[in-house]
């Protein structure tokens, strides 16, 4: 058998993968108190058109608490962590077994794979969850994902389909990203969709708003004027918002995210035919790579809320996160936790792995960071979150501006196929960050050395930060500049390599 090669690419070039997420309420018939067989069928058979397609399919699926429920005769969800613990034991083997069944009907092969939150947090178990879809993929099997509700507590906890970690009481909002956009992530995945119980995206609730409007094409999260306040079923909890998180998510890393009816599982094959059904959110178009695709698998602890002149330098320049343009910080969170970065509306436009707890940004909000030493006690890095930290889940302002096509949507002023997106506002001088006051931050890594503005997804211009908090740089020539000047060799070389040369110089 010919060796895999678990680092290079999840699937052969130009072979597309698809993640399709189906949701609880899609799964169970309430009136009957059983599984909702026509639907599950319907959705095994276009995963085996996909397949014919040549596409790479992963299955991400809810219900092994509500299936449980059933299964004991429950009528209503418990809110006991223990018993919601128990019921997705009893619901996850039912589940399973059904989707067993109905792909061996087809003659195809599925196998079950239970994450947590921990596990896509922590790098390791990251990169080992990768290669095991890699390996299954290359076996032909479609992965059937879900979380692991018998050890995990967040999503049982706080119950968000899409979202695992949930809207909490009070005025902190924790929204981690779902199962099936991590995966989506994780997977480097061309598309992911999201199975709803409606047909697509609406300006409003179509179900209590007349004047409401479907909307077809998303291309810029910060260009939609919706309503999300209403909420899911009794079985499953996901609202239109926690959906909305996940596109932000799924967008950032550069895959293509829908919104369908999971009443017609077929309006898959339609959307990627290119119907005008569901919703399409298109990704920005400078996606995170690399390590910051991990960076938005971390669940959030917090929020840090930036004034406008700290959001233009993020969004912008790319800069890193300083402490003169914080003006809120919501949550508890630890060095290196993951926390979401808001405008001062409380929209979020980034994430990133922080320098410092959440109280000690409280403490030096609005402060420079020459003045940390008198608030802190001690002089800790200049970033709050540093650039090769932070994952924007925007465009920057160049890559906002939009004509309205044909269809009646939003469409942005793309390059033609080979050009490159120029950078607005790329002279020397725009390399400097600017804080609240507007007064000039060099852009400095932890070890006090400048660095460039980068494209948001792990290469910078100018020396770039390759690792954590400027760990590693690459030489690079800003556009329209001469080329940097080549190191100077070192002093001394090795004997052996002299005398060898010397030798050849002889020959």
């Amino acid at each position: 058998m010919k060796k895999f090669d678990s680092t290079s690419a999840l699937v052969p070039s130009g072979q597309q993968t698809v993640v399709i997420k189906v949701g609880t309420s899609s799964l169970l018939r309430d009136e009957k108190h059983s599984l909702n067989l026509v639907s599950i069928a319907g959705l095994v058979e276009v995963c085996r058109d996909l397949k014919d397609q040549g596409m790479a399919v992963i299955l991400v699926s809810s219900g092994a608490v509500g299936v449980g429920c059933q299964r004991m005769g429950m009528d209503d969800r418990p809110s006991m962590l223990a018993q919601k613990q128990a019921l997705a034991a009893v619901g996850q083997l039912h589940l399973m077994r059904c989707y067993d069944d109905l792909f061996s009907l087809l003659g195809l092969k599925c196998a079950q794979v239970l994450l947590t939150l921990d596990n896509l947090a922590n790098r390791s178990q990251y990169m080992n969850s990768r290669n095991t879809f890699a390996e299954l993929m290359r076996y032909g099997a479609i992965p059937v994902v879900n979380e692991n509700d018998t050890v995990a507590i967040q999503g049982l906890r706080f119950q968000e389909n899409d979202t695992l970690s949930a809207q909490m009481s009070g005025a902190c909002e924790r929204l981690s990203a779902s199962i099936a956009q991590m995966v989506a992530t994780l997977v480097q995945a061309d598309w992911l969709f999201l199975l709803t119980d409606v047909d697509c995206l609406y300006s409003a609730n179509p179900n209590v708003d007349p004047h409401a409007q479907p909307i077809h094409e998303v291309y810029d999260m910060r260009d939609l004027q919706v309503d999300t306040s209403s909420r899911g079923t009794q079985w499953g909890t996901g609202g239109m918002a926690t959906k909305l998180t996940a596109a932000r998510i799924a967008t950032a890393a550069g895959c293509k995210m829908a919104i369908c009816n999971s009443s017609n599982p077929r309006n898959i094959l339609g959307i990627l035919a290119g119907e005008k059904v569901g919703t399409v959110f298109h990704p920005i178009s400078c996606p995170v790579k690399g390590r910051k695709r991990w960076i938005l698998s971390v669940p959030v602890k917090g929020e840090i809320w930036v004034n406008e002149g700290a959001l233009a330098s993020l969004v912008d320049r790319h800069a890193s996160l300083f402490s003169a343009g914080i003006t809120k910080v919501i949550g508890e969170f630890h060095a290196q936790d993951a926390v979401q970065i808001c405008d001062e509306q409380g929209i979020e436009v980034g994430r990133g792995l922080v320098n410092y707890t959440s109280h000690e940004v409280d403490m030096i909000k609005g402060m420079p960071s020459r003045r940390f030493s008198e608030a802190l006690g001690y002089m800790g890095p200049e970033e709050i979150v540093h650039r090769a930290n932070c994952c924007l889940l925007v465009d920057d302002d160049h890559h906002h501006h939009h004509h309205l096509g044909s269809g009646g949507h939003a469409e942005p002023a793309t390059p033609s196929s080979g050009e490159v997106m120029p950078h607005a506002k790329s002279s020397p001088a725009e390399l400097t960050s600017l804080d609240a006051t507007g007064n000039g931050h060099p852009a400095r890594g932890a070890d006090g050395h400048k660095h460039g503005a980068h494209c948001g997804n792990g290469h910078e211009r100018g020396h770039a930060a390759a690792g954590v908090q400027g760990a590693g740089y690459a030489r690079a020539p800003l556009p329209g500049h001469p080329p940097l000047p080549r190191p100077p060799r070192a002093a001394s070389r090795s004997p052996t390599r002299e005398r060898a040369r010397h030798a050849e110089h002889v020959a």
